[in-house]
């Protein structure tokens, strides 16, 4: 019996036996020839990958094609593609110089403290790997399972997960990866239970040994004894039957023993978000993040936007969607569209952000009016600290509007605008902004952050980073009798809503929408209809 350690990087159990996975690359063998002809080959092989991805997406599900749109964009970006052909020209050959690209690349995007923009690193990487294994001439196979195990990989990049039966998939175990990776985000979408950073003795393990995982813990067992493989099979008895309790939740409402309805929607960050987060009994999106769209300092035009904006949509399924208009600055920065500040988080972020640049912020505000059409839609914007800031935010709606009305194109009327609360200022000025919002989204993590004076990325003050303290519960029953006189709803879209003790205390503060990770919700309906509300 074997024990690593690795990084926990989605829940659950797995006991079964393994499946190896390695890939060697290496550049030996690789012949340099002249620039016009490393150059020709790059592009031939630009073209190849494209195809590529774009079978690999007719083949995925609605909820996945976002992903290999978003591999097949990376490919067509001239920032990355000057890159290469930079690299090209000074003499290295057409694989190395996408490598090199690649690698400065990934670890830009890695560097961000913000989760959602650096997941993103993993599908960068996959779609620039499948361009230099076309140049080194290696097989592109996708991973072929005929009975149930445990994957054990150097890392799984998101194609692998996009194209293997998930079915078979008990678990995952990676000797590198990270807990960011788009890899560990689908593991998390999909309830597959895995552990990362294991370590390069995992990938030595013999074809067909059994493997004991917990992706809570990081606990990895290789031929567990026989009371281990007992302890496992048991722990994993017990979670099906609570899975199974739970799954009985999901087509209820959410209704506490005292009638107090909650509504359940979810944070997400792409129409492959959205649809799983139907299937897991969100009611909606109650965040739909947009920074998507500019994670590597490309500016989207308005049919970019529009398209990704309408794919959000179609994927509700008729369901709400709230989406947040740009919100970048502090832990968010974004190449080429932050600024280097001293103090980034008291800085040019979110809705002063888009203020400042008038330009970017009507085109993503026509495109998300022309949206509106698909289907039932929200925005908000984000950092809104005075009512002049909202005020000067719906001028700018006037504006567009006036464009495209001067274009003659079509747009909805029937779009809500609405503030997120997380600065105090906003909190504190509830009352007023309420006679102007048509709803209203708090946002704990930077409410928490700004009321407690905590850079919330700071693990050194950690400890005063509370979300459900004193002074925020105030703010919030503040904001929602502010909202309940005006008759406007107000929800919490913060992390902490996937917390179900937290989101126990928000609803008894009188939230009646919670916006959280789709996976906590069926947890986090079980916790609320367990108790009582108004008399609890």
């Amino acid at each position: 019996m074997q024990q690593i350690s690795g990084t926990p990087a989605c829940a659950g159990l797995a006991l079964g036996p393994v499946r190896v996975i390695t890939r060697g690359y290496s550049s030996l063998g690789r012949i340099v020839l002249e620039p016009p002809r490393e150059t020709s080959l790059f592009k031939t092989a630009l073209v190849l990958a494209k195809d590529e991805i774009a079978k690999l997406s007719e083949l995925a599900s609605e909820s996945d094609k976002a992903i290999f749109t978003f591999q097949i964009e990376v490919l067509n970006d001239h920032g990355l593609q000057d890159e290469v052909l930079g690299y090209i020209q000074s003499g290295s050959g057409a694989a190395a110089a996408m490598e090199r690209a690649e690698s400065l690349y990934t670890a830009k995007i890695r560097s961000l403290p913000d989760e959602y923009l650096s997941q993103r690193a993993g599908d960068i990487q996959d779609a620039c790997r499948r361009v230099v294994d076309i140049l080194d001439g290696r097989p592109r196979e996708r991973i072929v399972l005929d009975a149930p195990c445990v994957l054990i990989a150097d890392e799984l990049l998101p194609s692998d997960l996009l194209s293997v039966d998930r079915s078979l998939l008990l678990g995952l175990v990676t000797s590198a990866g990270s807990t960011q990776s788009h890899a560990s985000i689908i593991a998390r979408t999909f309830g597959i239970p895995a552990v990362v950073m294991a370590g390069p003795a995992v990938l030595n393990v013999p074809e067909g040994t059994i493997c004991a995982l917990d992706g809570g813990s990081g606990e990895v067992v290789l031929a567990p004894d026989e009371p281990t493989y007992a302890r496992y099979a048991h722990r994993i008895h017990l979670a099906k039957r609570r899975t199974l309790s739970q799954e009985r939740l999901r087509a209820l409402p959410c209704v506490t023993r005292d009638g107090v309805g909650i509504s359940l929607l979810a944070n997400c960050s792409g129409p492959e978000d959205i649809a799983r987060a139907i299937e897991l009994g969100a009611e909606g999106g109650g965040l739909l993040r947009s920074e998507f769209l500019f994670l590597d300092g490309h500016l989207p035009d308005e049919a970019q936007q529009l398209a990704f904006y309408q794919n959000c949509i179609r994927a509700a399924a008729g369901r709400p969607i709230t989406i947040r208009t740009l919100d970048i600055g502090a832990d968010k920065e974004v190449a080429g569209l932050t600024l280097d500040e001293a103090n980034p988080a008291l800085g040019l972020r979110g809705l002063r952000f888009s203020l400042a640049r008038p330009e970017l912020f009507l085109t993503q505000l026509t495109a998300l009016l022309k949206a509106g059409l698909t289907g039932p839609l929200k925005v908000m914007f984000p950092m809104v600290a005075s009512v002049e800031d909202f005020e000067r935010a719906m001028e700018m709606v006037e504006q567009a509007r006036g464009i495209l009305t001067e274009r003659g194109e079509a747009f909805s009327d029937e779009i809500a605008f609405g503030v997120m609360i997380e600065t105090p200022a906003a909190a504190l000025l509830s009352d007023e902004l309420a006679r102007r919002a048509a709803f209203f989204s708090i946002g704990t993590n930077d409410l928490t952050q700004y009321v407690h004076a905590v850079d919330r990325v700071n693990p050194a003050v950690a400890g005063y980073y509370t979300p459900a303290s004193p002074a925020i519960l105030r703010l919030m029953r503040t904001v929602v009798e502010n909202a309940a006189q005006a008759q406007i709803p107000v929800s919490v879209c913060g992390e902490s809503a996937a917390d179900p003790e937290l989101a126990l205390l928000y609803v008894k503060a009188g939230i009646r929408q919670l916006s959280m990770s789709a996976p906590s919700i069926l947890e986090v309906k079980e916790r609320l209809m367990e108790e009582f509300i108004v008399f609890g």
